[in-house]
């Protein structure tokens, strides 16, 4: 099928205007309209973008039957409620992460879209970064070993939000990369967060998340840090990784290092040494991860999946999946960091 996918952005707050030059470039994708309740809004996409019209209400948009996918780049308490419109309307929807706030939101979300044969894309864009790609490869391929321990850190002094705390703005990222990463479940969560900037929002938050087979993984997001940090650790019992995520720093560093077996004092020794002798022996960064950006092929998945009628690696089920931890966090955090099975 070689026609373009007619597209509608709902939403040109600050993602919006991210995502939109990455649909206006797409090949096979047209913008018919931008959407916004915001006049302010608006009128800055009339000025950047004056042959793409604007609207301020997406019922008129759902009930134009050339277009045949809505972009909702909206507030995640709305993401619900708008791609339900949407999807009764017949039309495919990309939603930013979240899916929705709670459970069974999301999974009628992911019930409708299956009846009405519907793309639901869900816009964990790291899914489609090269370098998580390349890690992927790595931990299939047994580069790592049996992977230990995951550390994922995301902190910044920035965009503190006003309507979303850190783990609903934050641990979709997270979340959707170690579930992308990993063949075992999540198990368990406790979730500690900590309000400072805001009386009724954590700005700051630890996450120790229990995967089968052993894994363990840290989350720690902070809005109040001197470094803007998107870092991402894996411990392998063969190798250890660093993954640098920040767009322009984007990169793979590997370590190959030794840790001597605890027992390999000599036969006959009563009194072993009082520390394991461990070192890095090599590290390695990896070439050539960041040609291609992942905002731009996550679009083009999206399209693909629209023009083709195939599934889209970021899709209503797989981000169910990150949902379920999420609220499994949320219910953790108001017990007080108590541990909740997932």
């Amino acid at each position: 099928m070689s026609d373009k996918v007619c597209v509608a952005l709902v939403g040109a707050g600050y993602w919006g205007k991210k995502l939109l030059p990455k649909f206006v470039s797409n090949r096979n994708s047209l913008v018919r309209v931008i959407c916004d309740i915001h006049a302010g809004h608006r009128t800055e996409m009339n000025q950047a973008y004056p042959d793409i019209p604007t609207s301020e209400s997406i019922d008129n948009i759902l009930s134009d039957p050339s277009i045949a996918a809505i972009v909702l780049a909206t507030p995640p308490a709305t993401h619900f409620p708008l791609a339900r419109k949407v999807i009764n309307a017949g039309k495919h929807v990309w939603i930013e992460k979240p899916l929705a706030l709670r459970i069974d939101e999301g999974r009628d979300l992911v019930e409708l879209s299956q009846c009405n044969k519907t793309v639901l894309f869900v816009d964990h864009t790291f899914l489609y970064d090269p370098a998580i790609r390349k890690i992927r490869e790595l931990i299939d391929g047994g580069e790592l070993g049996s992977v230990h321990h995951i550390y994922s850190q995301r902190l910044n002094l920035g965009r503190i939000k006003r309507d979303s705390n850190v783990w609903w703005n934050s641990a979709p990222h997270d979340i959707s990369i170690i579930l992308y990463l990993l063949d075992g479940a999540p198990q368990t969560i406790a979730l500690h967060g900590y309000r400072y900037l805001q009386a009724d929002l954590e700005d700051l938050n630890m996450a120790v998340l229990e995967l089968s087979g052993g894994v363990s993984a840290f989350i720690y997001h902070n809005w109040l840090f001197p470094e803007n940090t998107a870092r991402l650790t894996i411990i392998g019992s063969k190798q250890m990784l660093v993954y640098e995520g920040k767009y322009e720093k984007r990169a793979i560093t590997v370590y190959e290092y030794a840790v001597d077996p605890a027992d390999s004092a000599p036969s006959g020794i009563q009194d072993l040494p009082t520390t394991i002798p461990s070192k890095i022996l090599a590290e390695h960064t990896l070439p050539g991860l960041t040609d291609q950006e992942p905002l731009a092929l996550a679009v083009s998945d999206f399209v693909a999946a629209i023009q083709h009628g195939r599934a889209c690696t970021s899709n209503g089920i797989f981000s169910l999946r990150v949902l379920e931890t999420l609220a499994a966090g949320e219910k953790s955090l108001r017990s007080g960091g108590a541990k909740v099975r997932i």
